[in-house]
Protein backbone atom coordinates (compact mmCIF):
# COMPACT_ATOMS: atom_id res chain seq x y z
CA UNK A 1 0.00 0.00 0.00
CA UNK A 2 1.42 3.45 -0.91
CA UNK A 3 2.15 6.05 1.75
CA UNK A 4 -1.14 7.73 2.81
CA UNK A 5 -1.80 11.09 1.15
CA UNK A 6 -1.99 12.95 4.45
CA UNK A 7 1.55 11.81 5.35
CA UNK A 8 2.86 12.92 1.94
CA UNK A 9 1.24 16.31 2.52
CA UNK A 10 2.87 16.59 5.93
CA UNK A 11 6.26 15.62 4.50
CA UNK A 12 5.97 18.48 2.02
CA UNK A 13 5.84 20.83 5.01
CA UNK A 14 8.21 19.22 7.56
CA UNK A 15 10.60 17.28 5.34
CA UNK A 16 12.23 14.38 7.16
CA UNK A 17 11.49 15.73 10.66
CA UNK A 18 9.89 13.48 13.24
CA UNK A 19 6.19 12.77 12.70
CA UNK A 20 3.97 11.61 15.58
CA UNK A 21 1.42 9.10 14.23
CA UNK A 22 -1.24 6.80 15.61
CA UNK A 23 -0.99 3.12 14.73
CA UNK A 24 -3.50 0.36 15.35
CA UNK A 25 -2.79 -3.37 15.69
CA UNK A 26 -5.14 -6.36 15.84
CA UNK A 27 -4.90 -9.67 17.64
CA UNK A 28 -7.61 -11.39 15.59
CA UNK A 29 -8.69 -14.85 16.73
CA UNK A 30 -11.14 -17.32 15.23
CA UNK A 31 -13.42 -19.86 16.90
CA UNK A 32 -10.56 -22.38 17.00
CA UNK A 33 -8.48 -19.95 19.06
CA UNK A 34 -6.01 -19.36 16.22
CA UNK A 35 -4.48 -15.94 15.58
CA UNK A 36 -4.35 -14.12 12.24
CA UNK A 37 -0.83 -13.27 11.01
CA UNK A 38 0.71 -11.94 7.84
CA UNK A 39 4.28 -12.21 6.54
CA UNK A 40 5.35 -8.68 5.72
CA UNK A 41 6.64 -7.83 2.28
CA UNK A 42 9.13 -5.25 3.60
CA UNK A 43 11.13 -7.51 5.95
CA UNK A 44 9.86 -11.07 5.43
CA UNK A 45 8.84 -11.45 9.09
CA UNK A 46 5.49 -12.58 10.41
CA UNK A 47 3.45 -9.95 12.23
CA UNK A 48 0.00 -9.01 13.45
CA UNK A 49 -2.22 -6.92 11.20
CA UNK A 50 -1.54 -3.22 11.74
CA UNK A 51 -1.89 0.15 10.08
CA UNK A 52 -1.96 3.94 10.45
CA UNK A 53 -5.13 5.85 11.26
CA UNK A 54 -6.31 8.49 8.83
CA UNK A 55 -7.00 11.98 10.29
CA UNK A 56 -10.31 11.91 12.17
CA UNK A 57 -10.73 8.15 11.79
CA UNK A 58 -12.03 6.24 14.80
CA UNK A 59 -9.51 3.57 15.93
CA UNK A 60 -11.90 0.60 15.80
CA UNK A 61 -13.19 1.64 12.38
CA UNK A 62 -9.70 2.17 11.03
CA UNK A 63 -8.45 -1.16 12.34
CA UNK A 64 -11.39 -3.09 10.91
CA UNK A 65 -10.62 -1.41 7.59
CA UNK A 66 -6.94 -2.42 7.78
CA UNK A 67 -7.79 -6.06 8.62
CA UNK A 68 -10.12 -6.41 5.64
CA UNK A 69 -7.82 -4.52 3.25
CA UNK A 70 -4.77 -6.63 4.15
CA UNK A 71 -6.29 -10.09 4.70
CA UNK A 72 -9.84 -10.21 3.33
CA UNK A 73 -11.12 -11.00 6.83
CA UNK A 74 -14.08 -9.17 8.35
CA UNK A 75 -13.51 -8.84 12.10
CA UNK A 76 -15.34 -7.45 15.09
CA UNK A 77 -13.19 -5.23 17.34
CA UNK A 78 -13.84 -6.30 20.93
CA UNK A 79 -11.42 -4.68 23.40
CA UNK A 80 -8.32 -2.53 23.80
CA UNK A 81 -5.60 -4.80 25.20
CA UNK A 82 -2.54 -2.52 25.30
CA UNK A 83 -1.35 1.03 24.69
CA UNK A 84 2.31 1.90 24.21
CA UNK A 85 4.61 4.35 22.48
CA UNK A 86 7.05 2.67 20.12
CA UNK A 87 10.68 3.79 19.77
CA UNK A 88 11.46 6.35 17.08
CA UNK A 89 11.80 4.75 13.66
CA UNK A 90 14.01 5.87 10.78
CA UNK A 91 13.50 5.12 7.10
CA UNK A 92 16.06 4.75 4.26
CA UNK A 93 15.08 8.13 2.78
CA UNK A 94 15.81 9.89 6.07
CA UNK A 95 12.20 10.24 7.24
CA UNK A 96 11.64 9.86 11.01
CA UNK A 97 8.44 8.78 12.72
CA UNK A 98 7.19 7.62 16.09
CA UNK A 99 3.96 5.73 16.71
CA UNK A 100 1.43 5.50 19.48
CA UNK A 101 0.28 1.89 19.11
CA UNK A 102 -3.23 0.87 20.14
CA UNK A 103 -3.54 -2.91 20.18
CA UNK A 104 -7.03 -4.43 20.09
CA UNK A 105 -8.51 -7.86 20.53
CA UNK A 106 -10.73 -8.81 17.60
CA UNK A 107 -12.88 -11.77 16.56
CA UNK A 108 -13.27 -13.30 13.10
CA UNK A 109 -16.73 -12.72 11.65
CA UNK A 110 -16.43 -13.78 8.03
CA UNK A 111 -14.06 -14.05 5.09
CA UNK A 112 -11.22 -16.39 4.19
CA UNK A 113 -7.72 -15.25 5.15
CA UNK A 114 -5.71 -14.39 2.03
CA UNK A 115 -3.11 -11.98 0.70
CA UNK A 116 -5.32 -9.03 -0.20
CA UNK A 117 -2.81 -6.25 -0.97
CA UNK A 118 0.89 -5.72 -1.61
CA UNK A 119 1.88 -5.41 2.08
CA UNK A 120 1.96 -9.16 2.76
CA UNK A 121 3.65 -12.16 1.18
CA UNK A 122 1.53 -14.71 3.07
CA UNK A 123 -1.49 -14.60 5.37
CA UNK A 124 -2.89 -17.33 7.60
CA UNK A 125 -4.35 -18.55 10.87
CA UNK A 126 -1.93 -20.06 13.41
CA UNK A 127 -2.37 -21.99 16.65
CA UNK A 128 -0.72 -20.32 19.63
CA UNK A 129 1.57 -23.33 20.07
CA UNK A 130 2.54 -23.29 16.40
CA UNK A 131 3.43 -19.68 15.62
CA UNK A 132 5.56 -19.20 12.49
CA UNK A 133 9.16 -18.01 12.43
CA UNK A 134 10.54 -15.42 12.18
CA UNK A 135 7.87 -13.64 14.23
CA UNK A 136 8.49 -9.98 15.00
CA UNK A 137 9.42 -9.30 18.64
CA UNK A 138 6.71 -6.68 19.00
CA UNK A 139 4.13 -9.18 17.80
CA UNK A 140 5.18 -11.52 20.63
CA UNK A 141 4.83 -8.73 23.19
CA UNK A 142 1.39 -7.78 21.89
CA UNK A 143 0.29 -11.42 21.92
CA UNK A 144 1.49 -11.84 25.51
CA UNK A 145 -0.55 -8.88 26.66
CA UNK A 146 -3.60 -9.91 24.64
CA UNK A 147 -3.53 -13.46 26.05
CA UNK A 148 -3.42 -12.05 29.58
CA UNK A 149 -6.29 -9.62 28.98
CA UNK A 150 -8.90 -9.83 31.73
CA UNK A 151 -10.71 -6.57 31.10
CA UNK A 152 -7.79 -4.36 32.13
CA UNK A 153 -5.78 -2.56 29.46
CA UNK A 154 -1.99 -2.68 29.68
CA UNK A 155 -0.17 0.67 29.68
CA UNK A 156 3.58 1.23 29.44
CA UNK A 157 5.48 3.95 31.26
CA UNK A 158 8.70 4.01 29.23
CA UNK A 159 9.05 3.30 25.51
CA UNK A 160 12.82 2.90 25.51
CA UNK A 161 12.77 0.26 28.22
CA UNK A 162 9.83 -1.59 26.72
CA UNK A 163 11.58 -1.91 23.39
CA UNK A 164 14.26 -4.05 25.01
CA UNK A 165 12.52 -5.51 28.05
CA UNK A 166 8.82 -5.97 27.28
CA UNK A 167 7.86 -6.79 30.88
CA UNK A 168 9.67 -3.85 32.47
CA UNK A 169 8.20 -0.51 33.49
CA UNK A 170 4.68 -1.56 32.57
CA UNK A 171 1.55 -1.43 34.65
CA UNK A 172 -2.02 -2.54 34.28
CA UNK A 173 -5.12 -0.42 34.74
CA UNK A 174 -6.10 -2.75 37.57
CA UNK A 175 -3.29 -4.14 39.77
CA UNK A 176 -2.53 -7.76 39.04
CA UNK A 177 -3.89 -7.86 35.51
CA UNK A 178 -0.42 -8.37 34.10
CA UNK A 179 2.00 -7.31 36.80
CA UNK A 180 5.72 -7.30 35.93
CA UNK A 181 7.70 -9.99 37.72
CA UNK A 182 10.21 -8.67 40.24
CA UNK A 183 13.89 -8.99 39.39
CA UNK A 184 15.97 -11.50 41.29
CA UNK A 185 19.70 -11.82 41.99
CA UNK A 186 20.35 -8.17 41.17
CA UNK A 187 19.11 -8.42 37.61
CA UNK A 188 16.53 -6.15 36.07
CA UNK A 189 13.10 -7.48 35.24
CA UNK A 190 13.07 -9.03 31.78
CA UNK A 191 16.83 -9.68 31.73
CA UNK A 192 16.66 -12.67 34.05
CA UNK A 193 13.69 -14.03 32.08
CA UNK A 194 15.54 -14.10 28.77
CA UNK A 195 19.09 -15.01 29.80
CA UNK A 196 19.87 -18.70 29.08
CA UNK A 197 20.46 -20.87 32.12
CA UNK A 198 22.51 -23.33 30.09
CA UNK A 199 23.31 -24.58 26.61
CA UNK A 200 22.68 -28.30 26.37
CA UNK A 201 24.15 -30.66 23.76
CA UNK A 202 22.22 -33.73 22.69
CA UNK A 203 21.90 -35.69 19.47
CA UNK A 204 24.47 -33.59 17.67
CA UNK A 205 22.71 -30.30 18.31
CA UNK A 206 22.72 -27.54 20.90
CA UNK A 207 19.61 -26.10 22.51
CA UNK A 208 19.08 -23.33 25.04
CA UNK A 209 17.61 -23.99 28.46
CA UNK A 210 16.03 -20.90 29.99
CA UNK A 211 13.46 -19.80 32.51
CA UNK A 212 9.96 -19.88 31.06
CA UNK A 213 8.23 -16.58 30.36
CA UNK A 214 4.54 -15.84 30.04
CA UNK A 215 4.47 -16.11 26.25
CA UNK A 216 5.71 -19.71 26.56
CA UNK A 217 2.51 -20.79 28.33
CA UNK A 218 0.55 -21.88 25.21
CA UNK A 219 3.47 -24.04 24.02
CA UNK A 220 3.96 -25.54 27.50
CA UNK A 221 0.27 -26.44 27.73
CA UNK A 222 0.48 -28.07 24.31
CA UNK A 223 3.41 -30.20 25.51
CA UNK A 224 1.51 -31.19 28.65
CA UNK A 225 -1.46 -32.27 26.55
CA UNK A 226 0.55 -34.24 24.02
CA UNK A 227 0.05 -37.78 25.32
CA UNK A 228 -2.82 -40.11 26.20
CA UNK A 229 -2.92 -39.06 29.85
CA UNK A 230 -2.43 -35.33 29.34
CA UNK A 231 -4.93 -35.10 26.50
CA UNK A 232 -7.72 -35.97 28.90
CA UNK A 233 -7.01 -33.25 31.44
CA UNK A 234 -5.37 -30.30 29.62
CA UNK A 235 -7.33 -27.81 27.52
CA UNK A 236 -5.37 -25.06 25.81
CA UNK A 237 -8.45 -23.34 24.40
CA UNK A 238 -8.88 -21.31 27.60
CA UNK A 239 -5.50 -20.23 28.99
CA UNK A 240 -6.71 -18.07 31.87
CA UNK A 241 -6.15 -20.68 34.57
CA UNK A 242 -2.75 -21.60 33.16
CA UNK A 243 -1.67 -17.96 33.01
CA UNK A 244 -2.74 -17.38 36.61
CA UNK A 245 -0.80 -20.48 37.65
CA UNK A 246 2.25 -19.26 35.75
CA UNK A 247 2.26 -16.04 37.77
CA UNK A 248 2.13 -18.04 41.01
CA UNK A 249 4.97 -20.32 39.92
CA UNK A 250 7.16 -17.60 38.44
CA UNK A 251 6.67 -15.29 41.41
CA UNK A 252 7.77 -17.86 44.01
CA UNK A 253 11.55 -18.42 44.34
CA UNK A 254 10.87 -21.98 45.55
CA UNK A 255 9.74 -22.86 42.00
CA UNK A 256 11.64 -22.89 38.73
CA UNK A 257 9.79 -23.51 35.47
CA UNK A 258 12.16 -23.97 32.52
CA UNK A 259 11.87 -24.56 28.80
CA UNK A 260 14.18 -25.87 26.12
CA UNK A 261 14.38 -23.60 23.09
CA UNK A 262 15.38 -25.07 19.72
CA UNK A 263 15.36 -22.98 16.54
CA UNK A 264 13.36 -20.28 18.34
CA UNK A 265 10.56 -22.64 19.44
CA UNK A 266 9.79 -24.30 22.77
CA UNK A 267 10.99 -27.90 22.52
CA UNK A 268 10.66 -29.09 26.12
CA UNK A 269 9.73 -28.10 29.65
CA UNK A 270 10.27 -29.10 33.27
CA UNK A 271 9.34 -27.70 36.68
CA UNK A 272 11.57 -27.84 39.76
CA UNK A 273 10.27 -27.16 43.26
CA UNK A 274 12.65 -26.79 46.21
CA UNK A 275 11.17 -28.05 49.47
CA UNK A 276 12.53 -27.45 52.97
CA UNK A 277 11.76 -30.12 55.56
CA UNK A 278 12.71 -31.46 58.99
CA UNK A 279 13.39 -35.06 58.01
CA UNK A 280 16.90 -36.24 57.12
CA UNK A 281 18.30 -33.71 59.57
CA UNK A 282 16.50 -30.76 58.00
CA UNK A 283 17.51 -31.61 54.44
CA UNK A 284 16.18 -29.68 51.46
CA UNK A 285 14.52 -31.70 48.68
CA UNK A 286 13.98 -31.04 45.01
CA UNK A 287 10.77 -32.16 43.32
CA UNK A 288 10.80 -32.61 39.52
CA UNK A 289 7.48 -32.47 37.69
CA UNK A 290 5.91 -32.04 34.26
CA UNK A 291 8.88 -33.21 32.18
CA UNK A 292 7.99 -33.04 28.47
CA UNK A 293 9.84 -33.04 25.15
CA UNK A 294 8.27 -32.11 21.80
CA UNK A 295 7.40 -35.25 19.77
CA UNK A 296 9.60 -34.29 16.82
CA UNK A 297 12.68 -34.06 19.08
CA UNK A 298 12.23 -37.15 21.22
CA UNK A 299 14.93 -39.78 21.09
CA UNK A 300 17.79 -37.30 20.75
CA UNK A 301 18.77 -37.16 24.42
CA UNK A 302 17.22 -33.75 25.14
CA UNK A 303 15.11 -35.07 28.02
CA UNK A 304 18.12 -36.69 29.64
CA UNK A 305 20.24 -33.56 29.23
CA UNK A 306 17.51 -31.37 30.73
CA UNK A 307 16.99 -33.69 33.69
CA UNK A 308 20.72 -33.95 34.38
CA UNK A 309 20.83 -30.15 34.44
CA UNK A 310 17.89 -30.18 36.90
CA UNK A 311 19.70 -32.64 39.16
CA UNK A 312 22.84 -30.49 39.17
CA UNK A 313 20.80 -27.33 39.80
CA UNK A 314 19.19 -29.08 42.76
CA UNK A 315 22.62 -29.96 44.11
CA UNK A 316 23.77 -26.37 43.60
CA UNK A 317 20.82 -25.14 45.67
CA UNK A 318 21.76 -27.39 48.55
CA UNK A 319 19.27 -30.21 48.03
CA UNK A 320 20.25 -33.64 49.30
CA UNK A 321 17.42 -35.54 47.58
CA UNK A 322 15.81 -35.26 44.16
CA UNK A 323 12.39 -36.88 43.90
CA UNK A 324 9.70 -37.28 41.27
CA UNK A 325 6.54 -39.18 40.56
CA UNK A 326 5.39 -40.65 37.27
CA UNK A 327 2.12 -42.29 36.34
CA UNK A 328 2.19 -46.11 36.54
CA UNK A 329 1.01 -46.25 32.94
CA UNK A 330 4.23 -44.56 31.78
CA UNK A 331 6.37 -47.71 31.56
CA UNK A 332 8.95 -46.12 29.27
CA UNK A 333 9.35 -43.13 31.60
CA UNK A 334 9.90 -45.38 34.59
CA UNK A 335 12.64 -47.33 32.80
CA UNK A 336 14.22 -44.07 31.65
CA UNK A 337 14.42 -42.59 35.16
CA UNK A 338 15.86 -45.78 36.63
CA UNK A 339 18.19 -46.96 33.87
CA UNK A 340 19.42 -43.65 32.49
CA UNK A 341 19.46 -41.40 35.54
CA UNK A 342 19.83 -43.75 38.48
CA UNK A 343 16.57 -43.04 40.27
CA UNK A 344 15.35 -45.76 42.64
CA UNK A 345 11.71 -46.82 42.81
CA UNK A 346 11.75 -46.57 46.58
CA UNK A 347 8.20 -45.44 47.42
CA UNK A 348 4.59 -45.96 46.36
CA UNK A 349 3.05 -42.61 45.47
CA UNK A 350 -0.52 -41.76 46.46
CA UNK A 351 -2.70 -38.89 45.30
CA UNK A 352 -6.19 -37.62 46.15
CA UNK A 353 -8.12 -35.43 43.73
CA UNK A 354 -9.68 -32.72 45.92
CA UNK A 355 -12.17 -31.78 43.22
CA UNK A 356 -13.78 -35.22 43.20
CA UNK A 357 -12.52 -36.93 46.38
CA UNK A 358 -11.16 -39.82 44.33
CA UNK A 359 -7.65 -40.88 43.37
CA UNK A 360 -5.74 -38.65 41.00
CA UNK A 361 -3.41 -39.90 38.27
CA UNK A 362 -0.59 -38.40 36.31
CA UNK A 363 1.97 -35.74 37.24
Amino acid sequence: MPTPDFILALRDKVGTDLLWLTGVTAVVRNDAGEVLLGRRADNGQWALVSGILEPGEQPAVGLAREIEEETGVVARIEALSSVWTLPEQGYPNGDRAQYLDLCFLARHVSGEARVNDDESLEVGWFALDGLPSPLMDRARVRLERALAFDGSTWFDTGAAEVATHPTEEGYAAVPGALAPVAARDGQRAGERDLAPLATLSAGGREVLLRRAVRTDVPAIVSLLADDVIGAGREDGRDLRGYLDAFEDVDGDPAHLLVVLEADGAVAGTMQLTFLPGLSRGGARRSQIEAVRIAPSLRGHGLGEAMLRWGIEESRRRGCSVVQLTTDKRRDDAQRFYVEKLGFVMSHEGLKLDLTTGTGATGD
